[in-house]
């Protein structure tokens, strides 16, 4: 018999080949199987060079028995429905394909490969996380948890997450780690979403937080100065880290410029020239002019000299000198020397 191929080639389907068909002589083989539209279809998503280099194999194709020809289309098929299979439900899939291909050892293996190209796999979330915070966040979990979420990150990230650990826990997790049988993918996948959840809603937890504080400083900015104090000295008490955030942001450097000239002589007083000079670099000439302004002539030529010979300097060194600074303002303040005038400060000439 002979089958009508799109490429108008007949193919004659008779006695076996006297050896196998090659992958691209499959290929040609099942392309002959089908209807002129088909084929054109086909040859449509093809590059040149490869419609060339099937349609050489279909001319070469030799003659082709029934069976043959029941072999490579019962192959197709099942191919396509691998593909689906993988398409539809990933590992599982796949791993039943590897078996049937290759063997349930073989295809573990296969598998464990493709988990370490994936590094923390389905706990990769917690990468770009500080181990010092992994650790905290994972404190409260059960030991064979930490364990299970050191084991499958990158060794390096496990080691510093457990460095973080305390000794007792430590050895308690290492031996886990040493001992526990390897967990299913699925059981896994449960894990992470569980603990990547827990992170999520302590994130937004955080962030409402610190919207809070926002806030409290926006509330206390325009609230009269007893009520400020009054509040302030009970947070003090009760939670003198959260106080200490608020005054923080109560008053910042660039508040500075609001002060009275009498009020920024004093805190210019114990400051040295090159202190100064750090705390202003980047600042604006509005800010340093207020400065200058309120120094004597020759600390103005100090600090002049200063900033002359200063360099770059690293950011977190500026905001360091910066804070000093502050923190002298509020020194000042709370001991009555100074006032700082808020939003709604009434002030009498």
């Amino acid at each position: 018999m002979t089958t009508s191929i799109g490429s108008g080639i007949t193919t004659s389907i008779g006695a076996a080949p006297g050896r196998p068909l090659t992958g691209r002589e499959k290929a040609a083989a099942m392309l002959a199987q089908m209807t002129d539209e088909q084929v054109a279809s086909i040859m449509r998503s093809m590059s040149d060079i490869e419609v060339v280099d099937l349609m050489a194999a279909m001319a070469k194709l030799p003659p082709l028995q029934t069976e043959i020809v029941n072999e490579v289309v019962g192959d197709f098929l099942r191919t396509l429905v691998a593909l689906h299979s993988v398409g539809q439900g990933g590992l599982d899939a796949a791993r039943k394909i590897l078996q049937a291909r290759m063997g349930a050892q073989r295809a573990e293996e296969v598998l464990r490969s493709l988990e370490d190209q994936d590094p923390g796999g389905p706990f990769n979330f917690l990468n770009a996380i500080d181990p010092q915070q992994v650790a905290t966040f994972l404190a409260e979990e059960h030991p064979q948890t930490i364990a299970t979420v050191l084991a499958h990150l990158p060794a390096s990230d496990g080691a510093a997450v457990l460095d973080q650990i305390g000794e007792d826990l430590r050895v308690d997790i290492a031996r886990r780690i040493a001992t526990t049988r390897r967990a299913s993918p699925e059981v896994l996948r449960d894990m992470a979403a569980i603990l990547e959840e827990k992170l999520s809603m302590l994130s937004e937890r955080r962030n409402t937080a610190g919207r809070g504080i926002e806030s409290l400083v926006d509330i206390l900015n325009h609230a009269d100065r007893s009520s400020e104090k009054q509040i302030l000295s009970t947070l003090e008490e009760t939670d003198p880290d959260l106080a200490e955030e608020v005054r923080n942001l109560l008053f910042v450097f660039d508040d500075i410029i609001a002060l009275d000239d009498r009020s920024l002589q004093k805190v210019l007083r114990n400051v040295a020239p090159k202190d100064l000079a750090v705390a202003l670099k980047g600042t604006s000439a509005e800010v340093k002019e207020k400065f200058v302004r309120n120094m004597s002539e020759r600390a103005a030529a100090d600090l002049a000299e200063e900033m002359e010979v200063l360099g770059p300097t690293r950011l977190e060194t500026v905001e360091a000198s910066q804070a000093e600074l502050v923190k002298r303002v509020r020194e000042l303040e709370a001991a009555g020397e100074i006032v700082l005038v808020r939003a709604n400060d009434e002030l009498v000439e």
